[in-house]
């Protein structure tokens, strides 16, 4: 029962993560009903419901019959088993599991506007910054891993962007990379590098081989971040275990 509570939570978090994806780059307001985008018409309850009313409604708006984003029932979806996936593995941890929906919700809204519009919104960086340092002094977690992390990941990005004068990455992709490095501390902050950089030259390699993108198209390298922070928070992915681990399967072999 209570998994079957997190993922019902799960997608109506997901619904709300849809209002801040579809908003916040528009500058609108996150509060008030929600409405058609094409008529403008008031959306009621019963057609608001996660995932069931897309279905009901074959996809379609009531009122004006366009299509409705295939988008939101996607997040719907995607959040609840993050949320389940969370629950199984942190439920022991009641306090570190409730930080980690929140940082998986905040990921998904930075990754899905980063991909659509190219942005990294200072608005949703401070959010994961405060709620972070709130977590921390809650749990008594040592900071000073933190501030290596920030330096390390901030310092990164920071030398990448000056070096090519803002056109490898954009400045958003620091504050972003500061945040991560905040969150994640020094040793998982090098993880999530080595990975985020590893993925986007696989992204890179595909786009360019499918003729999806050429040698100047822009990589939403905020949304890889985020998806590989994803990844990492509920894996725990070590790249110094894995190291080592190759070290000593090389030693053993030879």
């Amino acid at each position: 029962m209570e998994g079957l509570f997190i993922f019902i939570l799960g997608l109506a978090i997901g619904s709300f993560l849809n209002v801040l994806i579809f908003r916040l780059p528009e500058n609108k307001s996150i509060l008030g009903f929600s409405r058609c985008r094409n008529c403008k018409e008031r959306i009621s309850w019963h057609d608001n419901i996660p995932v069931l009313s897309f279905l009901f409604l074959k996809g379609r708006c009531r009122s004006c019959k366009t299509k409705i984003s295939w988008q939101y029932s996607l997040i719907e979806l995607l959040t609840a088993f993050l949320f389940l996936f969370s629950f199984l593995t942190y439920r022991g941890n009641p306090l570190f599991l409730i930080y980690t929906l929140f940082l998986i919700g905040l990921f998904i809204v930075i990754a899905v506007i980063d991909l659509k519009h190219l942005i990294i919104l200072d608005s949703l960086v401070l959010a994961g910054f405060i709620v972070s340092l709130s977590y921390f002094m809650l749990s008594a977690f040592y900071f000073v891993d933190s501030l290596y992390g920030l330096l390390f990941f901030a310092g990164m990005f920071l030398f990448i962007f000056l070096m090519s004068k803002g056109k490898w990455i954009g400045f958003g992709d620091v504050k972003l990379a500061a945040m991560l490095g905040f969150i994640f501390g020094l040793e998982s902050s090098v993880s999530i590098f080595y990975l985020t950089f590893s993925v986007g030259f696989i992204y890179a390699i595909m786009l360019l081989t499918l003729k999806k993108a050429d040698l100047k198209t822009e990589v939403p390298l905020g949304s890889l971040m985020s998806i590989v922070s994803i990844f990492f928070l509920l894996t725990g992915f070590d790249l110094f275990e894995l190291i080592n681990a190759e070290l000593i399967l090389r030693l053993w072999i030879n």
